[in-house]
């Protein structure tokens, strides 16, 4: 059990190194191109090409799905690139904490989700688990730093919408694991990325911001791309090794300590790496980030019971 408990807060914060990764790939690489347009075509175009032959052998060459699996898959793959592309946007003007708090929103859209498509009803833990995630992604979207506070509205619109997105995405990709073998959605997932990176390459705006980002950093863009995603699929591969090793309740509380991890990296890397992170560091951000990530994990605490 200790040991599981320790994959579950290593694996938590691997996502959290990702999320600062993410921050400087969005802003911090190059000014002369757009970062969002470059790192959603790496993000979908390079990832296809690299991964989907990788699941094609894991496969052993057995890709076969169903067409309501077919669909299922490439509709996920096509809504966590939506839903990737408002987190980048939210990223791109706020601290790297205050949007994997808004993160926190994802487990109460799928509670809802399941509630209007599968009829599933809700318990008085999960409704009020879920209003108090709630408020925490409203509270650190006040900017205190202000004479008149002022309401980060921008960011939590986009931040509801990433969230409702990957919800959508989860239930879709679940929806095809169930049905059909995981290592053949896993390759036509990558499929899906292949081809909506092609699309996107073939749209004069991306295509330029990634001909020029290549020609300035390409080394930095694949080099980081590449540790971000190795990162991350660790991360899954323990996150998924800890959901079945325990019960799902403390597994997803995960989600909740990630956010600390961020808050904990940003302020190290503000003292010690200044010039690759960026995170508002006066005392009454510090005290809101504090306690919007104390409520966010109660709030997560309370919705898994």
């Amino acid at each position: 059990m200790v040991i599981v408990v320790l994959i579950i807060i290593l694996s938590a914060f691997l996502y959290a190194i990702t999320n600062h990764i993410d921050k400087f790939l969005v802003n911090g690489i190059d000014e002369s191109a757009s970062s969002i347009e470059t790192l959603l075509v790496f993000s979908t175009l390079v990832s296809g090409l690299v991964f989907s032959p990788i699941w094609l052998i894991i496969s052993k060459f057995d890709v076969h799905l169903s067409l309501l699996s077919l669909v299922a898959i490439f509709s996920a793959s096509l809504v966590f690139v939506a839903a990737t592309y408002t987190y980048f946007r939210a990223l791109d003007t706020n601290d790297t904490t205050i949007i994997v708090i808004m993160f926190q929103m994802i487990p109460v859209f799928s509670y809802i989700l399941a509630l209007m498509f599968f009829k599933e009803t809700l318990t008085f833990n999960q409704m009020l688990g879920s209003i108090m995630v709630i408020l925490s992604a409203i509270f650190i979207s006040i900017d205190f730093n202000n004479d008149e506070s002022k309401f980060k509205l921008k960011a939590l619109l986009l931040m509801t919408i990433s969230s409702l997105l990957y919800s959508v995405y989860y239930i879709l990709f679940d929806y095809a694991i169930r049905h059909d073998k995981y290592n053949a959605c896993a390759f036509w997932y990558q499929i899906g990325f292949l081809i909506m990176g092609i699309i996107l390459i073939c749209i004069k705006k991306y295509k330029t911001s990634f001909i020029r980002a290549i020609k300035n950093n390409g080394k930095k863009y694949f080099s980081l791309n590449a540790l971000n995603e190795l990162l991350a699929l660790w991360a899954n591969l323990l996150e998924n090794y800890a959901n079945v090793s325990i019960p799902i309740a403390l597994a997803n509380v995960s989600t909740g300590i990630q956010s600390m991890f961020v808050f904990i990296l940003g302020v190290l890397g503000v003292k010690f790496l200044p010039k690759y992170f960026k995170e508002d560091l006066s005392k009454k951000v510090i005290i809101q980030k504090t306690i919007c990530i104390i409520i966010s994990i109660i709030g997560l605490v309370i919705m898994y019971r």
